[in-house]
């Protein structure tokens, strides 16, 4: 719903920003209740400090959360995939994240709602100096029904290292199948992602405040560009129309994506927001370079996002919106690629 400001309607534009200090995600391939797993830790005043781990559903691609007690965190930021499953204050033990400039350190070990014991042990520290690189994770891409377009911005993202110590997963005392990148006997490494100063941006949420910038006390910041503003809901003429384009930049990084705005006017009157240009990658490790290159989801995944508002002027006015996918991102390649 749209928000009054002076008495006239706004478009529900803004940009809102969250963090999270470190997380690490894997895929599992042809297990019957699992087909992924995230785990991510929060330190900080808004979150408090505490683990939560996200299990993707084979069958019905759902996304159950395990949380431990004394975290504070949005349900709304979780409607990945095919949308939420059960959430659960559970007992994580035990319940350790790190990432340094040493490597990753994870030893996690839960009960789903089932019962069955899932234990995750990953540790690729071995003295090497990690060279972690700026990353905008692909988690839009498997989103079904979007409620914002949510762009998370790792800051230090890597891979972990092939080392003597194996990564365990297990379910129900099974061992799991993890995704594996080809040519692992060249780039040695695991297709376990890890990442820490995760920035979560999400433009034009149905909660939007009308901010074009959010940041916080750590510095993290994004902002919404806008050439120029759209008019307001009302300003044109019916069969008037105005266009602009519109970006995001995130941190240092300008327009990370980029996109165009049409506004037409009529009794009910429409400003729509595309994507144009998805994210350029530069700057990455050599590995991480060949993967973004060869599998185009990580590169074109937000041009299949358009946003789309809705005016009604007739009668008491208001204003609806609404994300949705255009097409498919392509993300299927990704998944034969890796299993």
């Amino acid at each position: 719903m749209g928000s009054l400001h002076n008495g006239s309607l706004q478009w529900p534009i803004s940009v809102q920003l969250d963090t999270i200090a470190a997380m690490l995600n894997f895929e599992i391939h042809n297990h019957p209740v699992y087909q992924g797993i995230e785990i991510q830790y929060f330190d900080d005043a808004k979150h408090g400090t505490g683990v939560l781990v996200m299990m993707s559903r084979t069958a019905d691609k759902k996304v159950d959360v395990y949380q431990q007690a004394g975290l504070t965190v949005d349900r709304t930021g979780y409607g990945i995939g095919a949308g939420l499953g059960e959430w659960t204050v559970a007992d994580i033990e035990p319940a350790v994240l790190e990432v340094s400039d040493a490597g990753v350190h994870a030893d996690i070990a839960l009960r789903d709602t089932m019962g069955r014991l899932v234990e995750i042990f990953v540790d690729d520290r071995d003295g090497t100096p990690r060279r972690p690189a700026e990353f905008l994770a692909p988690v839009g891409a498997g989103v079904e029904q979007p409620t914002a377009l949510m762009l998370v911005w790792m800051r230090k993202f890597d891979l972990v290292r092939r080392t003597t110590v194996d990564p365990v997963v297990r379910i129900a005392g099974t061992a799991a199948t993890i995704g594996r990148l080809p040519g692992a006997r060249l780039h040695h490494r695991h297709l376990i992602k890890y990442a820490a100063d995760l920035w979560i941006v999400n433009v034009n949420p149905p909660d939007g405040d009308g901010r074009l910038a959010a940041g916080n006390p750590d510095d993290a910041q994004a902002h919404l560009h806008l050439s120029p503003e759209p008019p307001g809901p009302g300003l044109l003429v019916p069969g008037e129309m105005r266009q602009g384009t519109w970006s995001v930049s995130i941190g240092d990084r300008a327009d990370v994506i980029a996109g165009e705005w049409t506004c037409t006017g009529a009794e009910v009157s429409t400003l729509t927001f595309t994507v144009t240009r998805g994210w350029r990658p530069r700057r990455l490790p050599p590995l991480i370079r060949v993967v973004t290159t060869l599998l185009p989801v990580f590169r074109r995944w937000p041009t299949t996002y358009l946003w789309e508002a809705r005016a009604d002027l007739r009668g008491v006015p208001a204003v609806h919106a609404k994300w949705r996918r255009t097409t498919s991102s392509g993300d299927s390649l990704y998944s034969r690629v890796t299993s």
